[in-house]
């Protein structure tokens, strides 16, 4: 008969591989990130003028798209509530629970990441409306094209109902300028926030990553480009 000392070794040694096992894996998602984020797109040369601005910018861990609110388009602006004297408009996706309950970096808790990480999980649209252009935002010009695909992403990214209206939280945001809208999609490890930013920036042919679930994957590429 097996002996309880034999369980319980037998039970740490599966512990130990299950472990070991986890740990590979974070490794081997780590170094495909870092490898894809460094690869580059090479988006088609476009025969227009680049006369339409467009930003990215990070929270030092998300990214999010900002417009001028003369570049959304008509028909996604007069869906959303804009603030009066709103100059710039902040478009974010990602996983609804995530964006409730983690306002700050210093309330993430780790149920809450590993639903989002690990468990399918619905997504939210975030959007902030913004009175002035603010230091450490990228540029980057798109031409009139570029800027349609672009607000194309943007629209279809919302979840909507049969009407075609959005589909606004009961969430109150996290201050007066912001709100948060049923999104589509789920969120996961391979597709973060920002590789629905770099999905956005490959749409609009702009060069970007290959694939980046890290902010730095984007900005490097923008930054590269300028």
């Amino acid at each position: 008969m097996v002996g309880q000392k034999d369980i319980i070794k037998k039970g740490f040694t599966f512990l130990k591989k299950l472990m070991l096992l986890l740990l590979a894996g974070v490794a081997f998602y780590m170094v495909c990130g870092v490898l894809f984020s460094l690869i580059p797109t090479h988006p088609p040369q476009q025969n227009c003028l680049p006369q339409n601005e467009i930003f990215i910018t990070s929270n030092g861990v998300h990214l999010d798209i900002i417009l001028p609110v003369e570049n959304v388009s008509h028909d996604l602006l007069e869906k959303l509530e804009i603030l009066p004297g709103t100059k710039y408009i902040s478009f974010g996706w990602g996983d609804k629970n995530f964006y409730i309950h983690t306002p700050e970096w210093s309330d993430l808790t780790f149920p809450v990441a590993f639903q989002a990480l690990f468990l399918k999980s619905s997504t939210a649209m975030h959007v902030t409306c913004l009175p002035d252009l603010f230091p450490g935002w990228k540029k980057i010009t798109v031409c009139n094209g570029q800027l349609s695909e672009l607000n194309l992403y943007i629209k279809n990214s919302f979840k909507t109902d049969r009407y075609k209206n959005l589909l606004k939280m009961e969430f109150e945001g996290y201050n007066r300028y912001d709100a948060f809208y049923e999104g589509k999609g789920s969120f996961s490890l391979f597709r973060t926030c920002n590789v629905w930013v770099n999905t956005a920036l490959k749409r609009t042919k702009v060069k970007t990553a290959v694939w980046s679930p890290f902010d730095f994957g984007v900005l490097y590429h923008i930054k590269s480009s300028s």
